[in-house]
């Protein structure tokens, strides 16, 4: 089985490592895909705007006019930007100073596009005045003729404005002899000079801002910007396809490992799955047959009684088989099962439509079909006397065995047949008991369900309620303490006592509610009464309860001012299974100052045991000792010793079930410290507010 989970949890890591190299894949390829469109971006920016420059050199120099393309090239730069500034690429945290970096590029590229535009104005206007200057020498042949120094000074000064253009020089025109001079009185001449000095004199102006603009377009650092992006970007590109590489080898080892994995388990799991399919047989069989005795089990039975027409069952069990394991041990006890098991098998060999089952520790069933009850009561008287005069010699002793067998056909039958062996069990006169009806045994048990529905409607509609029983000082005549005693209100308004419910809440789930609800109304009681002390019962079920120990602690921590007068009484008519847990929770309650009693002391086997091993502060002398000490001498006796031997141990005593003046007086004389009985008070549903009593 270990193997077959070990072959799944490899052909899992094989699966998932085969979907992580497909998913790796697809991550690989989209990666690849989105850097080589950034990658594309950068590039097709740098060279729109390497095309621009070039474009606006070439527009700088020559005359042509070429704006309608630089326009395109701007539009196209602003597209890359746009474009590399989207891509998905930069969503990734890992490219988050790339992105930082294309966010300040746009600065850069913004300022670099006004520098463009002023530059285009200006050298628009430039070339237009140039152009202008041109045509109107070349129109102005009148000044061969009457003034050719002046037509001279014209062309040179236009010459060396073409020269500043094309040189992007600002020397060739660094001087005050750009301006044509001339006393000539002809009026054509006049506004020759006028026009070509107004165009010369914007020229001059302008000049230093056209040459430094250009100057700011051509030699600004945006391609290095872009170029450093780009660089910045491959190195941590590089890392993450490093990355990516280191991952690949990484899936690609574990899915050749799982694959070589599988089949090495494979192998192995053929050569196991033989040794499996030789013991399937030994399963089953296992399955419905008890391997101490080989007869069929409980599973085989309750298969056999569906199948099975008209079903009788012999219930047979061994009595007091528990104390021959105790006594000579489990061995012992094991080959008398098997011994037993062999009579009844060589008994119904023969036997048509017989089953023999072991059905539990030391119960065995025999099923037979369609048999007269007065024949299946014959068998069992049979047998009962066969198994009792048999001798089970087992080592170098000789055992005999009584036993009980219960005979029924009626349906339920294990149920009922269950029941009867009960009932059986409870009467030492008889060996044999066939079930009917008229024996009453489900009376018993429909009135525990009964009273099961009470407890369960009880806590759930909050009607567990504490009675008030007044403990008396004998010294003082005053009602020191009361104790808390359980009482479940029915819907009338009446009461029901412990004796009516308590010890078949205890064999339920409603038990832990009872007792946590008497803790939590016993204390708000308190709260309310802060003269009085308060005990409440606590049994070992209780103990053992961890989750209602917890809450009895983490409750008195919250309540210091209660908790020291809240007192403990321990069953001691009940065994106290684990000393240690009694030990811990007696020493945790002492903690908070509460008092541990010890109840109904002198009805156990070993009372005096417990105080060598306990803290105990106050021994509760029982009712049946105390209401007979008039008249028993005996009584009176053991009541006393109980007294000196408490007293001994600096311990305190409580009489139970005082119920005259008489006894009140005799236990005073005696020194008895407290008492506690229908003489002073029944249980109360409050405390007294008067503490005083009458002896």
């Amino acid at each position: 089985m270990k193997l077959k989970k070990l072959m799944f949890v490899v052909l899992g890591i094989g699966v998932i490592s085969s979907i992580a190299i497909v998913y790796f894949y697809i991550i690989q390829k989209n990666f690849t895909k989105n850097h080589r469109e950034f990658l594309l971006s950068v590039n097709s920016l740098e060279y729109s705007h390497s095309h621009l420059e070039h474009l606006i050199l070439q527009n700088s120099i020559y005359s042509y006019h070429n704006q309608d393309e630089i326009s395109a090239t701007i539009n196209k730069l602003e597209d890359d930007y746009k474009n590399l500034q989207d891509s998905y690429l930069l969503k990734n945290n890992t490219y988050e100073k790339t992105k930082k970096d294309i966010d300040s590029l746009r600065q850069h590229l913004f300022l670099n596009l006004q520098n463009i535009e002023e530059y285009l104005m200006l050298n628009a206007a430039i070339k237009n005045s140039l152009i202008f200057l041109s045509r109107h020498i070349e129109s102005a042949a009148f000044l061969h003729k009457e003034d050719r120094d002046l037509f001279l000074q014209a062309t040179k000064i236009l010459n060396h404005f073409n020269d500043a253009k094309r040189m992007q020089d600002i020397d060739y025109i660094n001087h005050d002899n750009f301006l044509l001079k001339d006393e000539s009185k002809n009026i054509q001449t006049q506004k020759f000079i006028e026009t070509f000095n107004l165009h010369s004199k914007f020229l001059i102006t302008k000049y230093p801002i056209f040459i430094k603009t250009t100057k700011s377009v051509l030699q600004n650092n945006l391609l290095l910007y872009i170029k450093k992006i780009k660089q910045e970007f491959s190195t941590v590109a590089l890392n993450d396809f490093k990355a990516l590489d280191i991952f690949a080898l990484i899936l690609f080892s574990v899915f050749i490992s799982s694959l070589f994995l599988i089949i090495i388990l494979f192998v192995k799991y053929l050569k196991e799955n033989k040794k499996l399919q030789e013991t399937s047989a030994s399963l089953k069989h296992s399955l419905i047959y008890d391997q101490l005795t080989n007869l069929h089990n409980r599973k085989a039975f309750e298969d056999q009684l569906q199948k099975t027409k008209k079903p009788h069952l012999l219930l047979i069990n061994i009595d007091g088989f528990k104390y021959i394991n105790d006594i000579y041990g489990n061995d012992v006890g094991n080959i008398v099962l098997k011994e037993l098991a062999q009579i009844l098998k060589e008994e119904f060999i023969h036997a048509p439509k017989t089953c023999i089952y072991r059905l539990g520790s030391d119960e065995f069933g025999i099923l037979f079909s369609n048999i007269s009850n007065k024949k299946a009561l014959d068998i069992a008287y049979n047998l009962e006397e066969k198994i009792s005069n048999h001798d089970f010699n087992v080592y170098d002793l000789t055992l005999h065995l009584l036993v009980s067998i219960a005979s029924n056909s009626i349906a339920p039958i294990l149920e009922n047949t269950d029941l009867a062996l009960k009932l059986l069990k409870k009467d030492h006169t008889k060996r044999i008991l066939e079930y009917n009806d008229n024996l009453n045994i489900k009376t018993d048990v429909k009135q525990n369900m009964n009273t099961v529905e009470l407890i369960k409607s009880a806590v759930k509609e909050n009607r567990i309620v504490p009675f008030f029983q007044p403990i008396i000082n004998l010294k003082t005549s005053k009602i020191e303490k009361y104790e808390a005693l359980v009482r479940l209100k029915l819907g009338d308004g009446t009461f029901l006592t412990p004796d009516k419910f308590l010890n078949i809440s205890k064999k339920s789930s409603y038990y832990h509610f009872i007792t946590k609800t008497m803790i939590e109304k016993t204390l708000t009681m308190a709260k309310e009464y802060p003269k009085y002390r308060f005990s409440i019962n606590i049994s070992m079920i209780d103990m053992l309860d961890t989750k209602l120990t917890q809450m009895l602690f983490e409750t008195l921590s919250a309540n210091p001012d209660v908790a020291n007068r809240l007192d403990i009484e321990l069953l001691e008519s009940e065994n106290i299974q684990n000393l240690k847990i009694v030990q811990d929770f007696i020493a945790r309650l002492h903690e908070f100052g509460s008092k541990i009693l010890i109840d109904d002391f002198g009805t156990g086997y070993s009372n005096f045991s417990y105080f060598s091993n306990l803290d105990i502060d106050i021994v509760k002398i029982d009712g049946s000792i105390v209401s007979e000490i008039e008249t028993d001498d005996k009584k009176l006796h053991m009541l006393t010793s109980i007294h000196k031997f408490s007293n001994g141990m600096n311990m305190q005593n409580v009489a139970e079930f005082v119920e005259t003046r008489e006894v009140a007086i005799i236990l005073r004389e005696i020194g008895i410290e407290y008492a506690q009985g229908y003489y002073f008070s029944k249980p109360l549903e409050r405390p007294l507010e008067n503490d005083e009593v009458v002896i």
